[in-house]
């Protein structure tokens, strides 16, 4: 059904000081990036595909266990994995379809998935959110992630996206860094904000870290802070979060100059 919006206007006239334009057919595709092979050819990252789904599913099982009962329990789960996630043998369609992308680190000689990301687009929002990075409990610690954080950033660079936003949990500070060193502004703090397996048949409400990044002229759209209608602790929240913000875009800019190496 078309909506008619003639005769209706916004509850409040925004974008004054921001740029417009006309709404239009929006559209997120995954773009298919491989890396070469590395650590003296042992790994590569590679399009998810039918025959990792498998190892796929249990490498989440043994590195982010948490999710268990949450909105991203079906990443556990093999079975779900066609219908949902972007696989390099039906590529054509799905990258242009399925919400879902899973790049994978396989290591050549076992076949196995020893590491993954996970991407989600928002199509109608042009927003790609960049969900969550895990790594066998057997792999980690040898910079296995660097190769494969350098590919999911150029998916989502490549997907036509011009927000993108991911978070960390509060209890993993080492993803924390890695969004700090890589240029993400922080959004705030979401206390609660998914569900958590504890163990057992227990759960908890896990807190997470939010994080977000323009691309191309995507902020160009974005209202400034000259027009918003803050209330006062709404406004020192703002404030805290300007200055760090500041702070990190001025150490990633040091860092791609290269005076930055930590």
């Amino acid at each position: 059904m078309e909506i008619n919006m003639e005769g209706y206007r916004p509850y409040c006239q925004m974008a004054t000081t921001c740029e417009t334009r006309p709404i239009r057919e929006k559209r997120i595709v995954w773009t298919k990036i491989e890396s070469e092979p590395f650590w003296d050819g042992r790994f590569q990252v590679k399009t998810l595909r039918r025959e990792f789904i498998a190892s796929a599913a249990e490498l989440w099982r043994s590195s982010y266990p948490e999710i268990y009962g949450s909105p991203h329990q079906f990443i556990l789960d093999p079975d779900q994995y066609e219908g949902l996630i972007a696989l390099e043998e039906t590529w054509e369609a799905d990258s242009k379809t399925k919400v879902y992308c899973m790049p994978v680190v396989v290591e050549l000689e076992t076949k196995m998935v020893v590491s993954a990301t996970m991407l989600t687009k928002y199509e109608r929002n042009l927003q790609v959110e960049i969900s969550f990075a895990g790594t066998h409990p057997d792999y980690r610690i040898r910079g296995i992630t660097d190769e494969l954080r350098r590919v999911t950033r150029k998916i989502a660079m490549a997907s036509g996206a011009e927000y993108l936003t991911t978070f960390c949990e509060t209890w993993h500070d080492i993803t924390q860094n890695w969004c700090i060193k890589g240029g993400w502004k922080i959004a705030g703090i979401f206390p609660g904000n998914f569900t958590r397996w504890n163990g057992g048949t227990q759960e908890y409400r896990g807190c997470a870290v939010q994080f977000y990044q323009f691309v191309g002229e995507g902020e160009k759209y974005a209202t400034k802070p000259e027009e918003w209608h803050l209330a006062p602790e709404v406004g020192e929240v703002w404030e805290v979060l300007k200055k760090v913000n500041r702070k990190i875009e001025r150490r990633f800019k040091r860092i791609r100059k290269g005076r930055v190496t930590s």
